[in-house]
Parts: structure tokens; sequence; C-alpha cells
């Protein structure tokens, strides 16, 4: 071995074409060759049999792209089918709300998923016998609105039309999803999930539909909702967007009180309750006033400074709270006198002429009520939002809304 590193030292090393060739000297014996042969390599330790070192069946190289796929599968599809046959504990059922099958996954759906399965998974350590099937919603509109953004001509559509492509765009939504949720390594029976586009599943709904109506369980009945007029059809509350820039148009708007109303006041001539609203046009669906039971309330003279040097003068019904407020809005020389105060409880049930239907309608109590805007009494229209259609409800008011689809 020595001799043959000697021999190697030297050799004379030249330069040919950029490459460094060593040219060593003939002096190296056939024997010498022999110590860098591939015969001398394969040869075993004679005594590596007597080294007791621990053995893997781990291979020496990740190859992740390959294990992974090897582990997914029998950590989730095989798993959930083991469990099924040898878990003997009590039934474990997870029922899973089904995402919208009109697109890509995103973090939601991820976070939603995971924490879904960290509970399946640890049922199963329990012992328990875990039923866990995915579903997916394919009916909606923002399925519609997705299939129909893949068409030029959307308007030339039929219902029936747009239904077929609409299922035809979740369907492969749903296989997309389905790849997601698996890369995922979600635990589930992801051969047969559940969706709400087969007919048997919608055949099974109006079922349960049926019975619900013979129980006397539903009814028909108006209710306001959101509405898009370019899609005309409901909309749900998450699928509004406002506009943080929007500034609202709110008026003051006299509602003259009845004689005999004005009568039980105790007061003389005409009065007004003043309302104020940053939506006039529900104004001709007002049905009610709402006021404050425990808020104060003052009839006041209001003399406004006019041009010209004249004068009107008015009565009217306002919030104690609201009155410096509403002071602020009159032409400067105008003049507020208070003549009586009241406290909300007072006012129910007088009555006042509503300003554009002309209708009688009555002044009713509500706890919502504050003295921190407006005048302290608040224009309802239960045909328009749901506070005020829970207040109709609750005071037997007619729910009505002027407003068609177009």
């Amino acid at each position: 071995m020595n001799q043959t590193f000697a021999a190697l030292r030297q050799g004379t090393v030249r330069r040919t074409t950029g490459t460094l060739k060593a040219t060593v000297h003939t002096s190296l014996t056939s024997t010498q060759t022999m110590l860098f042969s591939s015969e001398t390599k394969s040869k075993k330790n004679p005594y590596s049999h007597t080294i007791k070192l621990p053995k893997t069946d781990f291979p020496l190289r990740a190859n992740a792209a390959v294990r992974e796929k090897q582990y997914r599968e029998r950590c989730t599809d095989k798993l959930y089918e083991w469990q099924l046959k040898n878990n003997h504990g009590p039934q474990f059922i997870l029922h899973d709300g089904p995402p919208y099958a009109n697109g890509d996954l995103h973090i939601g759906h991820f976070m939603n998923k995971v924490l879904k399965d960290i509970i399946n998974r640890y049922q199963v350590m329990q012992g328990k016998r875990v039923v866990y099937k995915p579903g997916f919603d394919g009916h909606g509109l923002p399925i519609e609105q997705k299939a129909l953004e893949t068409l030029k001509d959307r308007d030339s559509l039929d219902p029936m039309e747009i239904r077929k492509l609409a299922r035809k765009f979740a369907l492969k939504a749903v296989a997309k999803q389905t790849k997601s949720f698996k890369d995922y390594a979600i635990m589930g029976e992801w051969k047969q999930p559940y969706l709400t586009l087969d007919p048997e599943y919608e055949a099974n709904q109006l079922q349960i539909f049926k019975t619900m109506v013979s129980k006397g369980f539903i009814y028909r009945q108006n209710k306001p909702v959101y509405w898009s007029p370019s899609s005309r059809t409901a909309l749900a509350e998450a699928e509004l967007e406002y506009n943080e820039q929007h500034k609202s148009t709110s008026v003051y708007v006299k509602m003259p009180l009845t004689t005999d109303s004005v009568a039980k006041l105790g007061a003389a001539g005409k009065v007004s309750a003043l309302i104020w609203t940053t939506t006039p046009w529900t104004l001709p669906a007002n049905k009610a006033i709402a006021v404050h039971p425990d808020l104060l309330y003052v009839l006041v003279k209001v003399t406004q400074q006019m041009p010209g040097n004249s004068k009107t003068e008015c009565q009217l019904l306002v919030g104690k709270d609201r009155l410096e407020a509403v002071a602020a809005l009159l032409p400067e020389g105008s003049n507020i006198q208070i003549l009586k105060t009241f406290s909300g409880d007072k006012l129910k049930d007088l009555r006042y002429t509503s300003a554009i239907s002309g209708e009688e309608c009555r002044i009713l109590l509500a706890n919502y009520v504050t003295g921190d805007s407006g005048t302290g009494l608040v224009h309802s229209a239960p045909g328009h939002g749901q506070e005020d259609y829970e207040f109709g409800l609750e005071n037997g008011i007619d729910i009505y809304s002027p407003v068609d689809d177009y």
C-alpha cells in the first residue's frame, strides 16, 4: 500500500486542454494495482456479524413524494375502514356541514376539516366507531354565478339550462375539493359523500318538508330579506358587502298627531311627532313610531326664523336628550320653548297620521330606542328590516312593503 502511494507521489502531472492528467510511473506492480479494483471492494468484512448494531426497516432516504402517499392511505382510508370493523365501542357520528361546491378550497375549509378530523381521531382512540360522511352543497346562488361566469351570453339561457350548467360546474368542483381534502389526510367516507344535488337527497328533503307541513311547522308570511336586484334573488347576510365610504341621507319628518291624541297630552292646536330616519325610501311603509318607555320626551313650541324676517311656529314632540341637537339644526334667531315633559310610557297608543300614506298609526313602546341619535322617536316600517319586523309582529302591525322586483 505504501509503495503504491510512493509511486503516485513520484508521478508527474501535466495540463492537457484544460484537464489535469496524472502520469504514473509504470513501477506499479499488478499486485499494487489490485488495491484499486472492484474485487477488493466486493469482499465482505468477516467481522461484521460480531457487531450488534440496531437494524430498521425504514429506508435510508426519505423519498417523501412516495412515502407520504403510502402512509396517508394507511392513516386515512384504511384506518377509517379498520376502526369501523374493529372498534366495538359506542358509535360516534359527526355531522358535516357541507362546503359550497363553487371553486377551490381556502384556509377556512382547511381549518374546518382539520378540527373535525382531530375530534374524529380522538374518538377512534377512545375505542368508538366513528361515522363521518363528508358532504358538498351543490345548490345556491354562488354556484350559479360561478357557472354563468364561464359564458359570454348569460341572458339567453332558460332556467333549466342554467341548472344543467350549474350542476356540471358543481360536480367538477366536488372532484377538486375531494382531492384537496384527501391531500389534507382527512379521515372519512370519501368513497360515498353526500351531495345535495343528488335526486335521492332532494327527494328526502321534500319528504321531510311534507312532514313538517303536515305537523303545522310551515306557514306562509311576508318577511324582509336582503335582496339582489341584479340576480333577483334573496341574499344571505354573509353575501353582503358594505361600502365603508357610504354616507346615508337622513331626513327629519313631522308626523301630525290626531286631535284626540293632542287632547290627551293636554295640549292645544296642532302637534307633530318629529322622527328622524336614514332610510327615507321606507317612509311610504311607515306603520308606527317607537318610543322608549323610560326616556323623557318634551312638547316644545318652535319659533323658526324665516327669510324676510318672517317667523313660523309649530309644536313638536321630541326626546329631551335630543332637544339640543334638534335646536342646532334651526336657522339662527329661532327659539325653542319647552311646554310639557312626559315619560315615554305616557305616549303609548297616541295616534298620528303617517306623512306619506295618510294612514292613522300608533305610537308604541320599544326598548331598542335610544337617546343617542335622531329625535328619540323612531319611524318603524315592519316590511323593511329585521328589527322593525320583529317589532311589528310583537304589536300586531301589518307587515307591509310597497317595494317589488323592479
